[in-house]
């Protein structure tokens, strides 16, 4: 389901996009994105966002992320294949104005949700862009608000986790076997060879 955008959160504002530190909280998320990656939150590509929910947009070199649902939790970007990830400032990019998070395709994206909450959908608006983001991939940066290249137009998602950080792989558990069923064989088995050897 996509629609245009016409709403935006409101925060306070806090300073220049480049040069403000994250809040201490956002860098410790940051910090265990390793270990958080192998318990199934690799996160999904850009790409993958774009094509799997927006079939109908041009295919895209990237996106700017204008807004994320902050409330679902505590969002991560990652330009080198989840290796390491990065706190996305909702802060920044939910308030007042135009600035978002420019991500190239190949760019992951994620989502931690907070302890104790019941997250069923996390929205997503972003807008794609037709030239890779260069070294400005994963920085964030003002964007027109409208008439941008080939007619880009905000799109606003509502994602299952699932469909943010991916499915996690299947772990397949043995069968418990029935120690009993398990003895009672064994000892016809042996009951068997044992009457073999009185036959011979």
């Amino acid at each position: 389901m996509t629609f245009q955008a016409n709403d935006r959160d409101h925060a306070a504002p806090s300073g220049d996009a480049d040069s403000s530190p994250a809040p201490r909280s956002a860098r410790r998320a940051a910090t265990t994105g390793a270990a958080e990656a192998a318990t199934g939150l690799g996160g999904n590509t850009v790409a993958h966002i774009v094509e799997g929910h927006c079939p109908d947009m041009l295919a895209a070199a990237g996106v700017i992320i204008e807004q994320l649902d902050a409330q679902a939790g505590t969002w991560q970007f990652s330009i080198d294949d989840g290796q390491t990830w990065r706190a996305i400032r909702t802060d920044l990019i939910n308030r007042a104005g135009y600035l978002g998070l420019a991500l190239n395709r190949e760019a992951r994206l994620r989502v931690l949700p907070f302890g104790g909450h019941r997250v069923t959908g996390a929205r997503v608006a972003f807008h794609t862009v037709q030239r890779s983001h260069g070294p400005g991939n994963g920085s964030y940066r003002a964007y027109a608000p409208d008439e941008r290249e080939d007619g880009s137009h905000t799109v606003t998602l509502v994602l299952s986790l699932g469909a943010v950080n991916g499915t996690p792989p299947e772990v397949h558990v043995p069968r418990p076997r029935n120690k009993r069923a398990m003895a009672q064989r064994a000892a016809m088995s042996a009951g068997g060879s044992a009457a073999g050897m009185l036959m011979a």
